[in-house]
């Protein structure tokens, strides 16, 4: 019974929203990629309420994954969560879940310089 107790593994899970990874203002863009999704991975060590990772969480190379499968300038319609199992009590799995929209601005117009002469 202890045996399985200890061998048995828990959830918990977080996430948000974030409208972009870059400023987008007024720029025009197209939707390259709708939902894509990608999922990286990390381990920590807990001791009581004191967490150590063992590595950082991935969130840069989460985006920049996303950006270079598809080829894409910026990400919007962020969502994102988290998830942590438990393995033998000290060992956690951190688990980081990324899905966006990717875009690619528009080339803006050339402006003509309306200058005095």
């Amino acid at each position: 019974m202890l045996l399985a107790l200890v061998l048995s593994a828990c959830a918990t899970a977080n996430g948000g929203f974030a409208g972009s990874n870059v400023p987008v203002d007024n720029r025009r863009y197209e939707v390259i990629a709708p939902g894509e999704e990608v999922t990286l991975s990390w381990w920590s060590v807990d001791l009581g309420i004191i967490g150590l990772p063992l590595s950082d969480p991935p969130v840069a190379e989460a985006q920049a994954e996303l950006l270079r499968r598809t080829q894409g300038d910026a990400l919007v319609n962020l969502r994102y969560w988290n998830d942590r199992s438990v393995l033998l009590l000290l060992v956690n799995r951190q688990r980081f879940y990324l899905k966006a929209d990717v875009i690619r601005f528009e080339p803006e117009p050339a402006r003509r310089n309306r200058g005095r002469r």
